[in-house]
């Protein structure tokens, strides 16, 4: 199933999920402030504009090679991004898979509580997936509270499943599937 940009934006009138600008490198630059960002993600932890740059590029290719969607978060009153979503396809037909940040500067005001919804609702919706799923540590509370606060459920427990350089987690597995 090839993965395409939702059209229309999805927005809610305070967030826009967008795609990446090369004018939001201040976003990934803050990004890279917090140690578990790019602990788990490919946001630079040292950064430089170049290493910015390659890091929006790379989420822009997503949708080009076919591997998923990665948005921005855009906060309409701050006009700026102020994190980051993707759904990333699985290998198993119709199943796509949930990350998300938000900048330090940004956290408490409901912004991946609203992207989240924004995105998983198009993705049982218009987006035609049959399920959306996160990989979750089973010590980050705040992203375990979100998802059952946005209709997720809690299937299960992957031991020692995920992999942050040389070491691993167990991830705890959240779905919602389309009805």
């Amino acid at each position: 199933m090839p993965v395409r940009y939702p059209d229309p934006l999805l927005a809610d009138g305070t967030l826009t999920l967008r795609p990446w600008s090369f004018d939001d490198l201040d976003s990934v630059r803050e990004a890279g402030t917090d140690p578990s960002i790019p602990n788990n993600t490919t946001v630079p932890s040292r950064w430089s504009a170049e290493a910015g740059h390659d890091f929006i590029a790379r989420q822009l290719r997503r949708v080009e090679v076919g591997d998923g969607i990665s948005l921005a978060m855009h906060a309409v009153e701050l006009d700026r991004a102020v994190g980051l979503i993707s759904m990333m396809l699985r290998p198993q037909p119709g199943v796509i898979g949930l990350g998300y940040w938000v900048v330090p500067s940004a956290r408490r005001n409901g912004f991946a509580r609203r992207a989240v919804t924004l995105a998983a609702d198009w993705a049982i919706g218009p987006g035609g997936f049959a399920r959306i799923e996160a990989w979750v540590e089973p010590h980050n509370h705040v992203s375990l509270s979100l998802l059952l606060a946005t209709d997720f459920e809690l299937e299960g427990r992957l031991r020692s499943f995920l992999v942050f350089g040389d070491s691993r987690s167990d991830a705890l597995v959240y779905s919602r599937i389309a009805r």
